[in-house]
């Protein structure tokens, strides 16, 4: 498992709106991982859905497509602090799959998308270096849609 010795595990230049912002300013204030379960809930305005051993379930509390989209589920790794997929144990990786077809049979999805975001931000667009995924669900593609576009990393200009 990765170390927290680091001094932030929020990167402010990858948030896209302003409460993100606000909220990493006070993470950064007071040194700790917002992923990390015993934090998760004071930083996570979204009520959890589900905790599982090794992963907590919500909403995205700054949805991607401004909240046009039908879902933005969250799924943070809940079992330690860790940032690569390598180091979850093959339990997590089954609880995570089964987490999705959960879901998916709840709210009847007809398609979505995952994405999951490791290692280093700078790298992946993401806002917090704490292994979790993403389950999005767009709108059904019709002359009144358009794409849903979102940061998985930089190319150069």
């Amino acid at each position: 498992m990765e170390t927290t010795n680091k001094t932030s595990f929020v990167l402010t230049e990858n948030a896209r709106t302003d409460l993100q912002k606000e909220t990493m300013a006070r993470i950064e204030a007071d040194g700790v991982c917002p992923f990390c379960a015993e934090h998760f809930e004071t930083y996570h305005t979204e009520p959890v859905l589900k905790k599982t051993k090794n992963w907590i379930l919500t909403t995205n509390f700054s949805p991607y497509g401004d909240g046009k989209a039908q879902h933005h589920f969250l799924f943070v790794y809940n079992a330690g602090h860790i940032n690569k997929p390598g180091e979850m144990t093959d339990d997590a990786r089954i609880e995570l799959f089964d987490l999705v077809d959960e879901l998916s049979t709840k709210h009847n999805l007809e398609g979505g998308s995952i994405l999951m975001r490791f290692g280093d931000g700078k790298i992946n667009g993401s806002s917090v270096e704490h292994l979790h995924a993403h389950l999005i669900v767009g709108q059904r593609q019709d002359e009144n849609t358009k794409g849903l576009k979102v940061k998985v990393g930089y190319i150069p200009k």
